[in-house]
């Protein structure tokens, strides 16, 4: 139980945990850092160093303010506002590609002219491995971190950044693929061969949209058998191990899904309803297992690549099974409002730019109707047009 006035309970694990209020957000939360001990006493004292000590206390030799420093102070204020697997992205980005190289600059020799070349380096040739650069979706992450230091910054009143704003990069969507409409057969001709839990949750990602980590977390509970729906509202992943003295550096979490618009209640197509009740448990039992215990996405994945290989399907990514769920609602005429709710997006711009890829012979059949507006395609039994001159 917590103590009255003084911002510190006991967890469930066994901790406790004292707050110290750092700001509040632009709609007026109140932001906290969280210190733990192993006892009301402990994380009592270390709240009180924080609130004698001043906000950074690293620098430079000329006592200037250090990037690092105030981007971990950032990072703490950040704990328990957002999702734990969330929390460990930050973390990560932080450790492996923000701290390395900007940790060390004073904050009053920040521009916003580093921080552009250091996201294009990241750009072009920031992979670990030395194998080239990151993806526009990890730098746009980079750069959305960097922009929330700043801004925590400027908060605490951190000269010379007010005009440093990052803009984000236009956008270059990646290159999907998309199960052929021959894949999806030999893939269904072997799902449908045999009653297997796995098999299920293949299906309903290819036939619902569901990522990796939302099957992984499903179980028969979320079915409704009544109206032929299941719902979404949880994810299975792993992540970065972020607790004290840790012994491993990952953990297994069940957590809420992507975003806010990524819980939803899906309606199965029909002639998916009597596989599912065949194999139907108890509510607790999860959807790839039949137990009480789940399959985490890495085995779920390699037993995902084994049933391609049976199929005689090249090795497609599991979320291959989304972009191709998208691609055949489009093709057969899915309102796309409709499809963006179904994939659990935040508006249609995102299915159309992202998940929307219409096959070949989709453009032909749409190219085929400007018929209706020639001569010659109105009706064949009508003469052709005389040439003048």
């Amino acid at each position: 139980m917590g103590r009255h006035g003084e911002n510190i309970r006991k967890r469930k694990d066994g901790r406790w945990e004292a707050r110290l209020p750092q700001g509040h957000t632009p709609s007026g939360k109140t932001v906290y850092r969280y210190f733990y001990g192993k006892s009301y006493l402990e994380a009592k004292a270390k709240r009180n160093e924080a609130l004698e000590a001043p906000l950074v206390k690293e620098a430079d030799e000329t006592g200037d303010l250090l990037f690092g420093q105030l981007a971990r102070e950032w990072l703490d204020a950040k704990r328990g506002t957002i999702k734990e697997s969330t929390h460990a992205t930050y973390a990560n980005l932080l450790d492996k590609h923000l701290l390395p190289q900007l940790g060390p600059i004073p904050m009053s020799a920040l521009t916003g002219e580093k921080l552009d070349r250091f996201l294009l380096e990241k750009r072009t040739r920031g992979r670990l491995d030395g194998s080239g650069g990151l993806s526009g979706k990890s730098v746009s992450d980079m750069r959305a971190v960097l922009n929330m230091i700043l801004q925590y910054a400027r908060s605490w009143g951190v000269q010379n950044l007010t005009g440093i704003r990052l803009a984000a990069a236009a956008a270059r969507q990646p290159k999907v693929q998309a199960l052929t409409r021959q894949e999806q057969g030999l893939l269904e001709s072997q799902l449908f061969s045999k009653p297997d839990p796995l098999h299920l949750g293949i299906l309903l990602s290819l036939y619902a949209g569901l990522r990796i980590g939302e099957v992984c977390a499903l179980q028969w509970g979320d079915f409704r058998f009544d109206n032929g729906t299941v719902t979404v509202n949880k994810t299975l992943l792993r992540i970065r191990d972020m607790a004290p003295g840790a012994k491993n550096r990952t953990k297994l979490v069940i957590d809420k899904p992507k975003t806010q618009c990524s819980n939803r209640v899906i309606p199965l197509p029909e002639f998916l309803l009597p596989y599912l009740q065949a194999q139907r448990r108890e509510p607790e039992a999860y959807l790839l297992t039949g137990k009480r215990c789940f399959m985490e996405p890495r085995v779920c994945l390699e037993r995902y690549k084994r049933v391609l290989r049976l199929s005689g399907v090249r090795p497609y990514t599991f979320h291959t099974l989304r972009h191709t769920f998208a691609t055949r609602c489009v093709e057969n005429g899915v309102d796309i409002k409709s499809l963006s709710e179904i994939m659990g997006h935040s508006n249609v711009t995102v299915t159309m730019q992202r998940y929307v890829h219409p096959s070949m012979d989709l453009k032909r059949e749409q190219m085929n109707k400007l018929a209706t507006v020639t001569i010659r395609g109105q009706s064949s039994s009508q003469p052709e047009p005389r040439m003048l001159g």
